[in-house]
């Protein structure tokens, strides 16, 4: 039963994302009766609101965000530098 719900958890979560990546849709249709002709005008909206999209965008960056700054703190910052030193002081001129 779990691994039923988790299932259906992330088929949800799929159907969401692949929502957000589908455009409006507008159609026109002529339908003729009689004498004159008809245009009928259909307009589909997105299945989920434009405020979701927008907080699903703003939790991705965060998610990416988080992701990058966590594989470049073990690159950069967590390597070696090894036995050699990165600063050398300047020499003084002590003869005056």
């Amino acid at each position: 039963m779990a691994s039923r719900k988790s299932f259906l958890f992330y088929l949800a979560a799929i159907l969401v994302i692949l929502s957000t990546l589908t455009h409006e849709a507008e159609a026109r249709r002529r339908i003729l009766r009689g004498r004159r002709v008809m245009t009928r005008t259909y307009y589909r909206g997105l299945a989920i609101p434009a405020w979701a999209i927008s907080l699903i965008a703003g939790i991705g960056m965060l998610l990416v965000g988080g992701i990058l700054y966590v594989v470049m703190r073990k690159l950069v910052l967590s390597s070696e530098t090894g036995t050699l030193n990165t600063y050398q002081p300047a020499m003084q001129n002590d003869q005056v």
